[in-house]
């Protein structure tokens, strides 16, 4: 099999397009259905969210995605490249918990669209992996019982005349 892989940097937040194009170009390329795409997009941009959230104290950080394809399915690796320091943050406590309740929400939405989720202990990257092999079984197996169904039709058919 022939390996591709492809590389983003964003720089902030307001750069999530380049994301979103990014996975509907892979998308369309391994022309993934419209609910997986969806999927993959909604998992991947909240990931990059999360980064950021995580590490909004650090200046000049931006976000690398990578796009690995393995036997396994589509493979996106989310990390966080920071080249700033820290900058002294003033977070009360009200603020740290509802920003906590927020990311533990945005992780639950990711790991209910991806079928595998690596969170790296530092909260330095975030690898998504989306199984593609089962998509084309699913297919295959509704393509089998429409055939089933149309032989049976026309089997009906004669039997009538």
């Amino acid at each position: 099999m022939k390996q591709d892989y492809r590389e983003l940097v964003i720089t902030g937040k307001k750069e999530i397009s380049k994301l979103e194009r990014f996975v509907e170009e892979i998308c369309d390329y391994y022309n993934i259905n419209n609910e997986y795409f969806g999927n993959i997009l909604l998992a991947s941009t909240e990931a990059a969210q999360i980064l950021f959230a995580l590490n909004e104290e650090l200046e000049g950080g931006k976000i690398s995605i990578s796009f690995d394809r393995n036997p396994k399915g589509l493979v996106f690796k989310i990390r966080l490249d920071s080249a700033g320091d820290r900058v002294d943050n003033t977070e009360d406590i009200l603020d740290l918990e509802i920003r906590k309740h927020k990311l533990s929400r945005d992780i639950f939405i990711i790991k209910a669209l991806t079928d595998e989720i690596t969170i790296s202990v530092n909260a330095k990257s975030i690898i998504l992996v989306f199984y593609v092999s089962s998509m084309n079984y699913e297919k295959s197996l509704q393509r089998i019982n429409q055939l089933k169904e149309y032989w049976t039709r026309k089997d009906e058919v004669k039997q009538k005349k």
